[in-house]
C-alpha cells in the first residue's frame, strides 16, 4: 500500500538530514502510525504535516503520536474582480518610495530576511538552529533576488542613502499572484512601509493580469494579518503544521 509520504530533497539537503512531508490533509490514528513506521523504514528523520483543522480526529491522531505543533498557517487573499485598481504607491511621510531590488541592496535584504525567520515555524522547532534558521531565510532572498521571484521590490527612504526599509517578493503560481517573502525593517515599522510595498505589490499582480493576489502568514502574526487585511486581503484558508522527528 503506498503511503501518502514524500522526500523533500531541497530540505534534506539544505538541513543536512532527511526530510519528507506528509501528502495528505487527514489522518487518522492508525494510518498515522503505518506512515511513521514507512517514514523510518525510509530512514527520513523529520516529517512535516499540513492538517485540516476542521478534521478532529486528524488532530487527535497528530498530537496521540507526538507531532508538534509549529504554526498555524493562514493563506490570504486579494481578488482583484470588482475592486478599485490599487495604487502602486502608497502615499507615506518623508517621500518614501517602492522601487525593484537591486543586486546591491543584498546585504540590507538579508537583514530583513532574518528578521521575519524569527516568526517561521523553524524557529518553534528546537531541532534547527538559529544559524540554520537564519541562513535559510538569507539563502531565499539571495534566491529571489537572483530569480526565483519574478519580482523583488523595496521600500526606501530618500534621505537614508537609498537604503531598503523593507521588502515583498513576487511570483505567479497556479494562476494567482503570490507574495512570498514580505517583511519590514525593525528601525522602519509603523511608517507606512509595509502599507507601500502590498500597494506595489497588488499594483505588480494587477498589471500581469491576474486574478487575485495571495500571501501566507501565520496566526502568532498579528501585526502582519492586520496589514493585510488593511490592506484589503481576507483570510482563504488556514492549516495546523506539524513537525515531527523520528
Amino acid at each position: 500500500m503506498t503511503r501518502p509520504l514524500t522526500i523533500l530533497p531541497w530540505d534534506s539537503d539544505f538541513f543536512g538530514v532527511p526530510i519528507g512531508r506528509i501528502t495528505t490533509s487527514v489522518l487518522d490514528e492508525g494510518t498515522a502510525a503505518a506512515v511513521l513506521d514507512e517514514a523510518r523504514r525510509m530512514g527520513l528523520r523529520c516529517l512535516y504535516f499540513e492538517a485540516d483543522p476542521t478534521d478532529p480526529g486528524t488532530v487527535l491522531a497528530a498530537e496521540a503520536l507526538g507531532f508538534h505543533l509549529v504554526d498555524v498557517r493562514v493563506v490570504m487573499e486579494y481578488p482583484f474582480a470588482g475592486r478599485p485598481p490599487s495604487t502602486e504607491r502608497h502615499p507615506a511621510a518623508g517621500g518614501l518610495f517602492v522601487d525593484t531590488a537591486v543586486p546591491s541592496d543584498l546585504p540590507r535584504l538579508e537583514k530583513i530576511a532574518i528578521e521575519v525567520s524569527r516568526s517561521s515555524r523553524y524557529n518553534f522547532d528546537s531541532h534547527f538552529t538559529a544559524g540554520q534558521r537564519e541562513r535559510l531565510y538569507q539563502t531565499w532572498i539571495r534566491r529571489s533576488l537572483a530569480g526565483l521571484s519574478d519580482a523583488v521590490f523595496v521600500a526606501r527612504w530618500p534621505d537614508e542613502e537609498r537604503e531598503a526599509a523593507g521588502l515583498v517578493t513576487c511570483a505567479t503560481r497556479d494562476g494567482a499572484g503570490h507574495i512570498e517573502l514580505a517583511g519590514v525593517h525593525h528601525a522602519h515599522r509603523q511608517k507606512g512601509v509595509g502599507t507601500a510595498l502590498m500597494q506595489a505589490a497588488l499594483a505588480w499582480a494587477a498589471g500581469q493580469g491576474l486574478p487575485s493576489m495571495r500571501v501566507v502568514t501565520q496566526a502568532r502574526n498579528v501585526a502582519a494579518q492586520r496589514l493585510y487585511q488593511q490592506t484589503g486581503f481576507f483570510t482563504r484558508s488556514m492549516t495546523l503544521y506539524y513537525h515531527t522527528w523520528l
